[in-house]
């Protein structure tokens, strides 16, 4: 499938909406709370710091603030410039959200910072290295539900044993293309100009590639799942239980045992120059993929200069997961999950609510 064309202009593309991991399980009448402390999200570092070295790290509470608007209040409180913050990945802005910087030792000292309401230093220390995107292990959520459903916990029950069993379906989710997902539209429309740096604010010309990356992997997953998750494709790229390491299975009957065992792990495409290419059936799934968003060569090449790529796994695996009740009708669902992974997809799966929603802010865990 390729976008229509109608007077010489592509047709709006919206994002393509998953289907539930089980249709068939009941789900529970419920909603995310509306008070910041309803969404409550922890990094969870990916090494710890040692106390000592050229970069000061500060764990950072915000309520209200998306992750840059809250960089560039400590920039301005800090004395720094922008970009010489480091962090691990975005969070939650409708949320309360704990997670760490690094400043130059430069900076003006965390006790001397005044920084607006919503936004506080809850520890500091030193580190070698300055903080970088990925840095990251994950994340550990608290949402407070709001149902009318007495026997939610009943309800969900299945639902839970099934994530917890099999793990996440690890799609992005919706809030990743904007509200009512006009993200991907205005992705799109920027590549087609030609995706411009200059003159265009740093965070967009970051997150427009991430955009399109994205809903190739999701229409990519949602393919691979009508081909069957138990199964192996020829040529498709899979990743060791425990490591990063990646190979191209070339045997499938010989590598079959191994991921009904979780030896391996299969992933989807975040296409770019550097992602471990796929061959054979993998390679060609992955290319219709990338088809079905009418992106030219000219358009590729320019994403792999600003978005190199790499593989993310299909299934992500939900730890600690708890249901409980806090008060009459408020329910409160706790769990970690790996970077980059998304808690709305969690909530999705025990709901059955809606992928695109207005509220793009919830969610996301880069």
């Amino acid at each position: 499938m390729t976008l229509a064309v109608e007077d010489g202009a592509p047709a709006p593309l919206r994002p393509l909406e998953p289907s539930v991991m089980a249709a068939e399980l009941p789900h529970i009448d419920a909603q995310i709370g509306p008070a910041p402390e309803d969404f409550v999200v922890d990094e969870v570092p990916l090494y710890p710091q040692s106390g000592e070295g050229e970069h000061c790290y500060v764990r950072i509470e915000k309520r209200g603030f998306t992750t840059p608007a809250m960089v560039r209040a400590v920039t301005r409180a800090a004395g720094v410039d922008e970009r010489d913050v480091g962090y691990a990945g975005l969070k939650d802005k409708h949320a309360v959200t704990r997670q760490w910087l690094s400043l130059p030792v430069k900076a003006r000292p965390p006790n001397e910072w005044q920084l607006p309401e919503g936004i506080s230093v809850l520890e500091h220390t030193r580190h070698s290295n300055k903080l970088r995107t990925g840095h990251l292990l994950g994340n550990r959520f608290r949402i407070t539900l709001n149902t009318p459903d007495l026997g939610a916990l009943e309800t969900a029950s299945a639902m839970v044993e099934l994530l917890r069993t099999r793990g996440l379906y690890n799609y992005f989710g919706g809030q990743r293309f904007g509200r009512r997902g006009d993200g991907l539209r205005q992705a799109l429309d920027w590549l087609r100009e030609g995706g411009k740096v200059h003159g265009v604010p740093r965070f967009l010309s970051k997150l427009y590639p991430s955009v399109i990356q994205a809903e190739v992997f999701n229409r990519y997953f949602s393919a691979r799942r009508a081909l069957g998750l138990d199964r192996l494709l020829a040529g498709e790229v899979v990743r060791l239980d425990g490591a990063g390491a990646m190979f191209t299975v070339e045997d499938r009957e010989r590598e079959a045992p191994r991921l009904a065992s979780g030896d391996i792990h299969l992933t989807g495409p975040i296409f770019g120059p550097k992602a471990r290419p796929a061959t054979q059936d993998a390679v060609a799934l992955e290319a219709s993929m990338v088809e079905e968003l009418g992106l030219s060569q000219e358009a590729l090449e320019k994403l792999g200069r600003l978005a190199p790529g790499t593989r993310r796994d299909l299934i992500a695996p939900i730890t600690d997961l708890s249901l409980s009740w806090t008060g009459v009708g408020r329910l409160a669902v706790e769990f970690s999950l790996p970077s980059g992974s998304y808690a709305t997809e969690v909530i999705r799966q025990l709901t059955h609510g809606p992928f695109l929603i207005d509220e793009a802010d919830r969610g996301s865990n880069s």
